[in-house]
Order: structure tokens, then sequence, then C-alpha cells
């Protein structure tokens, strides 16, 4: 198989680099030498389809961030988590891979398989239910939007917190591509490109790539390997049929693979120090496989005599067609993805206790959208179905020569690979949903717009699930034996999620909005418990905002004050050896948010946002179950995780303008608060403040030739992006701790045609 894919991925590279050259010659042949950009008089305007369809970003009455592929391209963005510091209260963090995506202090805290996020992800307006997608590829990106707030009318489950709106290239009806290698440290090395043209009068098509090779940012200490390294290979291929003038359809696939030891888990020490001060397996001499290791000095090191490895592979394939008629508009979007990945990393250093995660899913969903846009109103109206199954486990392998050392017998035969079952949960979940929703804008007056929804929603959960303990196993089949704990549980969930609006546009560019809105997030079951189902969680969001453009579009400036009423919220938490999800009672927050973008003179822009968040449990009645034998009290006033107190970033860019091409410097400077990453307040599993430079310096040729040389992470910091306390029954609660990149820069060479 491994043999297929290189031979594959070695054609890709061949064919587009062929096409990418013949049309490279084509364009130079076929075109005038295009001339040097002039340099703006105005900010750029910046169209989003927030409220699926198109709309100036300045008249669309919510908070949103839109972040342009220009904008992508100045700031060297290549990832979702490269976003957080240019979103207000935005914060991004990995869990084995798993991306932790959290607006407003509103995220995703389960490490179970099959957990669903806060924060819907949408890519091309599919929805992408498994939260590990939103850590892969990012390429040839054309906007991306972040929708701040529940957005449970048009956008419906699990987007609680917000949502996360990627829109990739479209063919175009003429010849036109890029193509861009990046050489940096850590031996990075990359391309991207595509190439975009028409096939016939009515068929264009769009075929982009990314291939991504860097080593690692740190050293198994015990094999001398890399560790967090990265080898990706993505694709996608689009096709645009344009049928009638009134009717078009859209293909498309996409296929993205890696094979890695990138999201490692770390050693970030011992979640409780005064109660258990040392992992005892970090005392243990390496003498025999599954016995420990001392911890490495270097957190970004591990200590295992197996992996760490990374696998995935994620794809699918979607339709989408528009159809207009009688000034309505009908919209179909049908899509499958399949995502499958395997993370095995150290507990602990050595190798006394492992961790190795699968989970295997596929969806398929069917969107229906109904929409007309007239002088005094516009409405959509649509209904959703979606059915996804997710096969996941856990496996706890734990060295034999541990198990034996610690409890002073042999207790277990020795595997071939030096290892014993262990702990292992996992099963199989299966989710089915659909809804109906309906949102009408109207147009009271000139100046005033009020705007309705509505969405009714059904969605089913069915769990076969289970878990044990077994030392008598040798670690070669992790399925459950007879005397395993086991489940087989249905339940059905219904939901009402409205939404009110009202908007007033004092100038032509200056409006003033309100926002009453609701968000929901199902029950569900945490995969591999064996446990009841925990319940639904609801939030009530209020928000004023206020948006508006000055100095002849040199100013722009967007505001929002809110407040989140959240009931029966699900906090997850480490209960022994279990990972569960309880209901705390009650939190509330309230917070405020800034962005602003000027152009001081037509070559020097200015960007600037902040976000400041006062989040807290109300009423959250539990123990912390991270300590044995710990007393049940209130933890009101402690903040949930993922929620720092502060951000802010400020960034400035200045351009020069030859006869030969226009060269630009940008710098940006970018501050967090503490970031808790779990609800009890530790210290231990948080990062504190800290702030982050960049900078960079671009050169855009007349020709369509370009070079960047960039920097980011300038100050070397050393962040943790999260931490995860490990179960008691390993090490005595240490904390798995994923760590952020360091400093890293490059140079990027390419073309534009």
């Amino acid at each position: 198989m491994s043999d297929i894919r290189v031979w594959t991925n070695h054609r890709i590279c061949t064919l587009l680099t062929g096409l990418l050259s013949s049309a490279m010659i084509q364009a130079a042949w076929a075109e005038e030498p295009p001339q040097a950009q002039s340099a703006p008089s105005e900010l750029e305007e910046v169209v989003v389809t927030a409220q699926k369809t198109s709309e100036n970003i300045m008249r669309v009455p919510m908070a949103i961030t839109a972040v342009t592929a220009n904008e992508l391209a100045s700031q060297h963005i290549d990832n979702i988590q490269d976003l957080t510091a240019s979103v207000p209260n935005f914060n991004f963090g990995t869990y084995a891979g798993t991306a932790r995506i959290a607006i407003r202090g509103v995220g995703f805290d389960s490490i179970n398989t099959g957990a669903e996020a806060r924060v819907a992800n949408y890519v091309d307006g599919v929805y992408y239910s498994r939260p590990a997608t939103a850590a892969g590829s990012f390429f040839d990106v054309a906007q991306v939007e972040v929708l701040r707030g529940p957005q449970g009318t048009l956008y419906g489950r699990n987007a609680t917190g917000g949502a996360l709106n990627t829109t990739t290239a479209d063919p175009t009806s003429a010849l036109s591509g890029y193509y861009d290698q990046t050489f940096g440290n850590y031996g990075l090395f990359t391309e991207e490109g595509a190439i975009s043209g028409p096939f016939t009068n009515t068929i264009d098509a769009r075929l982009a790539f990314q291939i991504n090779n860097r080593d690692g940012y740190g050293k198994n200490l015990l094999t001398g390997a890399d560790v967090d390294n990265a080898k990706t290979q993505s694709v996608r291929a689009k096709i645009k049929d344009q049928v009638t003038d009134d009717f078009s359809l859209l293909a498309s696939f996409d296929y993205h693979h890696e094979n890695d030891r990138d999201f490692t888990g770390h050693y970030g020490g011992q979640a409780y120090p005064s109660l258990y001060p040392v992992d005892f397996t970090t005392l243990l001499p390496v003498a025999l496989p599954g016995l420990g290791a001392p911890a490495p000095s270097n957190i970004r090191d591990v200590a295992t005599q197996y992996g760490p490895y990374n696998h995935r592979d994620f794809y699918g394939a979607q339709l989408t067609g528009n159809y207009t008629f009688d000034e309505m508009a009908l919209k179909s979007i049908s899509a499958y993805r399949v995502s499958n990945y395997n993370d095995y990393f150290p507990l602990t250093p050595g190798a006394g206790g492992n961790l190795d995660i699968t989970e295997d899913a596929d969806q398929l969903s069917e969107e229906l959208q109904l929409s007309k846009k007239a002088e005094q109103y516009h409405w959509i109206a649509g209904i959703f179905a979606f059915r996804e199954v997710v096969h996941g486990q856990v496996n706890i392998p734990l060295g034999y020569e541990m198990l034996d050392a610690s409890f002073g017998a042999p207790i277990a035969a020795p595997s071939p690979n030096g290892y014993d079952a262990g702990y292992w949960a996992g099963g199989t979940e299966t989710t089915k949903t659909a809804a109906g929703y309906g949102q009408l804008s109207y147009d009271l007056t000139s100046k005033l717009e009020v705007t309705v929804g509505l969405r009714e929603a059904w969605e089913s959960k069915h769990v076969v699930d289970g878990n044990q303990f077994n030392f008598t196993q040798a670690y070669l089949q992790p399925n459950p034996l007879p005397g395993a704990i086991t489940q087989n549980a249905t339940s059905n969930y219904y939901s009402t999620t409205p939404k009110f609006s009202a908007s007033y546009q004092f100038e032509p560019d200056l409006m003033a909005y309100f926002t009453v809105a609701k968000g929901y997030k199902s029950g569900g079951y945490d995969l591999g418990s064996a446990s009841p189902a925990y319940s639904p969680e609801t939030l009530w969001d209020y928000e004023t905002g206020m948006k508006g453009e000055f100095f002849e579009h040199r100013l722009r400036f967007s505001s929002t004050v809110f407040y989140y009423d959240y009931s029966n919220l699900q906090v997850s938490v480490v209960d022994q050896t279990l990972v569960l999800t309880k209901n705390a009672a009650k939190s509330r927050s309230y917070g405020v948010e800034a962005e602003a973008e000027a152009l001081l003179t037509d070559d020097l822009h200015l960007t600037a946002s902040g976000g400041y968040l006062n989040d807290r449990f109300v009423n959250f009645v539990t123990a912390d179950p991270g300590i044995t034998g710990a007393p049940v009290k209130n933890y009101s006033g402690y903040t949930p995780d993922q929620a720092p107190e502060f951000q802010a970033k400020i960034g400035a860019q200045y351009f020069w303008h030859f006869n030969s091409g226009t060269l630009s410097a940008r710098g940006d400077a970018d501050y967090t608060s503490r970031i808790f990453f779990t609800p009890f307040d530790l210290s231990t599993a948080s990062q504190g403040a800290y702030t982050k430079y960049n900078a960079s310096v671009d050169f855009e040729a007349v020709g369509g030739w370009h070079v960047s040389v960039y920097g980011r992470n300038l100050a070397n910091k050393l962040t943790v992006s999260s931490s995860t306390l490990s179960s008691y029954a390993v090490g005595q609660t240490p904390l798995v701790s994923y760590l952020d990149p360091p400093r890293t820069f490059g140079v990027t060479v390419g073309i534009k045609f």
C-alpha cells in the first residue's frame, strides 16, 4: 500500500509540474506583460457568505472575521492554528491531532474518540464532523470566515460556540494558477500549486495540491527518530459545469494523507506535584522494553522504545448544484466524507504506558436551500440530513516489565512487542440527524432591518461500546475479552433554536445591531466508557455591535459586546480510568471584541484586534477526579478551559512600488493571557501569558514571480497548546502536553499566472 502511495504522489507531482510549466509558458506568450501594482486608495471590500448569501461584511449583523487569500499570504498563515492571533477570542489547541477550537471560551475539551466539537467546521458548505480534520490540509484557500457566537439557526448542530467557514478556490473560465516552493529551518520543504481553466465552453476545472515535509521539533532519545515532524500530501480537484445560464453543477474530490510523528504528546510533569511529586516510571532505568526512562530535560523530546507515530487519511467528494428561477435560488449540497487516523505516543517517559488512539468514521450529508432576494427583504429556508458512523478505540498498552516491577511478581506473559493489553475502551457510535430551518430579513424602514430565524432538529445517538483492564493477554488483539463492561444504548434529542436580530443603518457606512440567539449541542455518549448518556446543553447569546467605515473607506472598525447564559454545559473530566463528560449546572460569560483596519497612507496598512472574556462557572458541584478522595465542592467562580481573559494583536505592513514590482515589509505581535486546560484551574495544566512576534518581507515582481522571507515566533517562545491529565492509574496523574511550534523561518519562491 505504501509503495502505491509513493508512486501515486510521484506521478501527481510530475503531472502537476508539467501542467504548471506548460500553463506558464502559454500564459507568457498569450498575454501582454503585466504592469506593476499601484497603491490602493481605499480598503478592499470583503464579501462573505456567513448567512449563506453573498454580502458585504460591513452589512452583516453578526460578529464575523474574514481572512482573505491576500491576507493569508501576507501573514504567511498556512494552517487553522495560525488564525488564532487574527481573530478576537479565538483559541486553537490539539490533542493527538484532534483540533480543539474554542470561540469565546466555548470549545472542544473531550479526548474520547467519537466526540464532537462546539465550533462547526465547514469547508465549501460541507459540515466536517470529525474534529481531527480541522488539523489536516489547508491549501488553495480563497477565504476563511470565523463566525463568533452560536449559529443555531443556519448552521445548526454543534455550532454552540460559532462556525468556521472555509472556502477553497473554484475553477476559473480563463487559464490561471500558481506554484510555490518553501524552504525553511527544521528541514522544511513544501510545494503547493494549482492550475485552473476551461475544458469546454461550459466546463471549467481546477487541480490543486500541497506536499509538506519537515524534520521534527524534537527527538526520541531512545531511538534517535524525529518527533513532531511532518510528511503530508494533499490534492483537490474541482469541475464546474455551467449547464445553462440558470443551472450549474460543481463536483469536487479531495484527499489528504499523512504518515509521520506529528501531534506527539509530551511529558508535561505532574498535575498535582504536592500530592504526586514525580511519575514513578521516570525513576526507572532503561533496562528492558516497557520498564521506564528518565524524563527528558527538553520537553520537546520524548523517551520511548516504540513510536510515536501519526497516520491519517481524510478524503471525500461533494456535488453542489445551483438553480435560479423566478428571482429565487435553489441550492443542493451533497457530500460523503471519510476520516481515518491512528496516533500512538507515550503517556510517560519510557514505555511504561503508551496511548494508542484509532478513529475511523464516514459521514453522508445532504442540504437543500431555497432563497430569495428582493428589494425590501431576503429569506432562506432549508432542510438538512446527516448520518455518521464512528468506530473508535483507545488502548493503553502497558509494558510487562513495568507491571512486574510495580507488583513484584510476573502477572503477564511477555508479548513480541513488549506490551500487555492493559486498558482498552472503544466501540461504535451512529448519529442520525434531520433539521428544517428558515430565516427572514425585512426592511421595516430604509434604515431599520429585522431578522428572525428558527431551526427545528431531531438527533439520534446509538452506541455499542465497552472497556476493560486485562493483564493476561499480549498486546496483539485489542478487542475486548469476555467479561468486559459493555453497553448497547440509544438516545433521541429534539431542539428548537431561534434567532432575532435588529440592525440600524445610521449612515451608508455605519451600522449597529442587536442579536438574541440560542445555541444547542445534543447529548451523547463517551465512546468506550459504557456509561449512560450525558444531557444536552444550551446557550443563550445576547450581543450588540457596531460596524463602520470612515475617511473615504480608509478606516474600517467593528466592535461587539456579548453576554452568554450557558446551561447544563458539558465538561470533560478524567475519572479514575475513564474520561467522562459531566453536565455542569451553569456558567455565564461576557466580553468585548474589537477589530480595526486602516490605510494611514496609500502604502502603510495597519491592523489591530483584541478581545476580553470573563468566563466563570456559576454552579458546578463536583469532586476533582484527579485526586483520590477529593471532597465534593462548588467550583463556582472557576474558569472553564480554553478561555483566556485577554487576547490582542497589532500588525503593520508597508509597501514600496517600483517599475519591476512591489516590495513590502510586515510585522505582527500577538498577546494571549493565561489559558487553563481543565475546569479546575490547575496552574500546572495551563499556559501562562505570552507575546509572540512574526515578520516577513515580500517582493512581487512584474510578470507574476514573487519571493518571501518570513519568520514566526521570532522570540522562540515555548508554549503549550493543550495539556491533558492522564489516568490516575498510569503514573499518578502525569500531564500529556502538546506544544506549539518553536521559532520557524524560511523563504518562499513562486509564480502566479
